[in-house]
């Protein structure tokens, strides 16, 4: 793999790069679906035409998008539009682009040197994982993963769960604190760890509802040795310098199963008149187009602002808030059109029982309870601090 492929692609042309490769990944969806099998064949086409190196800054061969001062809102749009035809797949590429990201704003000039050439230039894939949630755990998620100090280096032990990724990943930026005092999050970093690192393993415990092809395995590190080199950032630089969130990438998740969904089922509407024809489905599709349309523009305001430089904080307020519009969206649109188009539209030759379970499914990311919540507060004079509360861009501050 080389870098060539990359340089074809540029920040004007990534969404309609997407909407080409999208007409492969939908008609793939079924078998990587049902074996529950990282979607090789769709990666090979993202890093053939360089979205792969979406958050690799441009002078290591990138695009440069969710790069404080840059672009934002283009990136939301290549995952909304694979979204609208394979959910999985358009996590996959978060997953990997985030954290390619994180390692090019917290990295030392030698890492991002290193990371970003195997990216752009060699096509390597980088997964990221923070929860220790365990699958037969009864308690809350507690984060204990801890890097010792060992010779020259650290050794790392951990079990972690939700490993989106694990399939295809050729380095996995593991989530973890460095031994002291304090609170997780003022002690994190990221440890880069290669995919054939000794003790590192891969457990094949995923067999779930939706989302089948992210293959988000659980992770066990037993005696992994990390050197100094692997070591992202310094202590705490994710809360403390880098403001950056992961949220608005989930809503364009959402929306874009929602909008995938929806518009199948207007095609499937307008091909029978006995459906096209009456007030009360034209009432009811009206209904969903217009929050369809309500949380698209949320998304893309919330995007603008970060591209703007507004205060992270508000930004990322706004985040929360059109996540929480997308996922009611996409719960909603999903299960309604049942009702809409009919019984018929039950057989898995239809895409809409794939979008409802991918939905109900990838949903449950985030507790929206929690998350709406702190709007609340926010509304009621309590100053929001986006990375001081417990969200998916940032471990919980527990002691």
């Amino acid at each position: 793999m080389t870098g060539t492929a990359v340089r074809t692609l540029t920040a004007d042309n990534a969404v309609e790069q997407a909407r080409r490769l999208a007409d492969h990944f939908g008609s793939r969806l079924p078998d990587y679906d049902t074996r529950a099998v990282f979607p090789r064949q769709n990666f090979d086409e993202i890093i053939e035409c360089g979205l792969h190196a979406m958050t690799v800054p441009e002078q290591y061969g990138g695009l440069g998008f969710w790069q404080m001062g840059g672009r934002f809102s283009p990136y939301y749009q290549v995952l909304e539009t694979i979204a609208k035809v394979d959910s999985s797949t358009a996590q996959l590429l978060q997953v990997h682009c985030h954290a390619t990201g994180m390692i090019a704003g917290l990295g030392t000039e030698a890492q991002r040197e290193f990371y970003m050439g195997e990216v752009a230039s060699n096509g390597k894939l980088i997964a990221s994982i923070g929860s220790e949630a365990q699958l037969r755990d009864v308690e809350a998620e507690v984060y204990r993963a801890e890097l010792v100090r060992s010779g020259s280096g650290y050794r790392l032990n951990a079990r972690k769960g939700f490993a989106s990724l694990a399939g295809g990943a050729d380095y996995f930026n593991i989530w973890c604190a460095v031994e002291g005092l304090g609170s997780f999050a003022s002690r994190m970093v990221v440890a880069t760890v290669p995919r054939e690192a000794p003790g590192f393993e891969i457990l094949d415990d995923w067999d779930t509802l939706g989302m089948r092809p992210t293959t988000s395995v659980s992770l066990l590190l037993k005696d992994v040795e990390v050197p100094e080199s692997w070591v992202v950032g310094e202590p705490g630089d994710w809360v403390r310098k880098d403001p950056r969130s992961f949220t608005i990438a989930y809503t364009a998740n959402h929306l874009g199963v929602a909008e995938g969904a929806y518009e199948f089922a207007c095609s499937y509407i307008a091909a029978r008149p006995h459906l096209a024809g009456s007030e009360l489905v034209q009432s009811r599709l009206g209904d969903l187009s217009s929050k369809l349309y309500a949380t698209s523009t949320a998304l893309y305001a919330a995007s603008a602002r970060w591209e703007r430089g507004d205060d992270p904080n508000l930004c990322e307020l706004d985040g929360i808030r059109s996540l929480h519009m997308a996922k009611k969206v996409a719960l909603e649109v999903t299960s309604d059109l049942y009702d809409i188009c009919g019984a018929r539209v039950t057989y898995n030759v239809y895409p809409l029982n794939q979008a409802l379970r991918d939905a109900r499914s990838f949903t449950l990311h985030f507790r929206d309870d929690l998350y709406m919540a702190q709007v609340g507060r926010s509304d009621l004079g309590v100053p929001f601090v986006a990375k001081d509360e417990h969200s998916g861009s940032t471990p919980p501050d527990q002691a």
